[in-house]
């Protein structure tokens, strides 16, 4: 007697297997829904919800125009770890940099699109050249930064350094202290450890 569930359960069976191993060797097969026709894409998926972005079997799964969700060969670099103590050389240097009093020092711990807060503007600076701007006046001071309090979270490629912070300026003493983020990115195995994002904000009073 015919059994129409159990063909049906080997036939998905089937095409979860096929589903697989195309997405693993990215290679089309007749299950393939939609062939791209960009050289940089293997392989079109049917519309999915809105907003899917993950790594599936090192291939990033994205939208595109018209609700199609595209996989196609992954081209970002291996993860690349770091450890707590190196985040806090990371910082080390930072710090050293604004002794040196050159700007453009401070300007190379920063990524090139990357955005500062300071806490004594209201506007963010954007960009290498817009944070050389900013340290200017400030490593005229010879300023020194200590840790008050810091926690520091690792992970694949990335890192962070939040806490409190207590600057001190060389040119007359005075002290303040401010709250600090910075957030540290690495593209590839071969590139340097770079700010992303440094926001610093005053203590609140009272």
């Amino acid at each position: 007697m015919y059994n129409c569930n159990l063909t049906m359960k080997f036939f998905w069976r089937g095409y979860l297997l096929v589903t697989l191993t195309t997405l693993i060797t990215g290679t089309a097969t007749a299950f393939t829904p939609i062939l791209a026709k960009k050289k940089s894409v293997s392989l079109a998926l049917a519309p999915l919800y809105g907003g899917i972005r993950q790594r599936i079997f090192g291939s990033w799964l994205r939208r595109e125009k018209k609700g199609v969700v595209v996989l196609s060969p992954s081209t970002s670099p291996s993860p690349k770890e770091i450890t707590h103590d190196q985040v806090l050389d990371l910082f080390r240097d930072w710090n050293d940099s604004l002794g040196s009093g050159s700007s453009d020092m401070v300007a190379e711990k920063y990524a090139d699109d990357a955005i500062l807060i300071p806490t004594s503007m209201n506007q963010p600076r954007k960009g290498r050249d817009s944070i050389r701007e900013y340290f200017e006046s400030v490593v005229k001071r010879s300023p020194t930064v200590t840790i008050v309090d810091g926690t520091i979270t690792t992970g694949h490629s990335w890192a962070t350094n939040v806490g409190v912070y207590e600057w001190t300026f060389g040119d007359d003493g005075s002290q303040k202290q401010a709250r600090y983020t910075f957030v540290y990115l690495s593209t590839g195995d071969d590139e340097e450890w770079k700010i992303n994002h440094h926001h610093s904000s005053g203590l609140p009073q009272g």
